[in-house]
């Protein structure tokens, strides 16, 4: 079967079970003008895997499933796990998002000393909020990331390790060949 078929079959993008097949997924075989062949199986497991990524599954989970490192009881449970914190977080965002609404507030005119108490309200309750924390974790990835080119034009992270290791070797030398031409001395040592 064809990627074309393939994507007709199970109505995802082209894109989407390209990157299945990049993370090792899934492995269809390539015919002799290379362009790749996708059995039953390969759909069968397509299908599992588009269900799995559909309840909130992890690529990595994914993997751990099929690999056999996990069993699907282990990561449904942490699957649940992570959904239930979801729907934690969201219940005290949706609380807030209620009296908002219901104040008729304008963002020129909010008073934000009543909706931070309403947080902190809800908090003490137990109900919980967005972490912003993960803003910035994903902030200091993509400064990290561009620090070493291992982005696109974009901001794109690259999924490529050996680019990433290359642009790190390459700053270490830089880095070794300025500090020996600041000690005047082309040696290891001072490299």
């Amino acid at each position: 079967m064809t990627i074309k078929e393939v994507e007709q079959l199970l109505e995802v993008p082209r894109a989407t079970v390209g990157f299945y097949e990049k993370e090792g997924l899934i492995t269809p075989t390539r015919e002799g003008n290379g362009y790749r062949d996708y059995s039953n199986e390969d759909v069968e497991k397509l299908k599992k895997i588009i269900i799995l990524r559909k309840i909130g599954m992890s690529i990595e989970e994914i993997s751990d499933l099929f690999d056999g490192v996990k069993s699907m009881n282990e990561v449904l449970d942490d699957n649940i796990g992570n959904l239930q914190k979801q729907m934690d977080e969201l219940k005290g965002a949706m609380n807030l998002c209620r009296r908002m609404k219901e104040d008729t507030v304008q963002i020129s005119s909010m008073d934000v000393n009543t909706y931070w108490n309403t947080i902190e309200e809800e908090e003490k309750q137990g109900n919980r909020f967005i972490d912003i924390a993960k803003d910035i974790i994903e902030i200091e990835k993509g400064v990290f990331a561009s620090y070493f080119s291992a982005t696109d034009m974009n901001g794109k992270t690259y999924d490529s390790l050996p680019k990433i290791i290359l642009n790190v070797i390459a700053c270490v030398v830089l880095a070794g060949v300025i500090g020996c031409f600041f000690e005047r001395s082309w040696s290891v040592q001072n490299f």
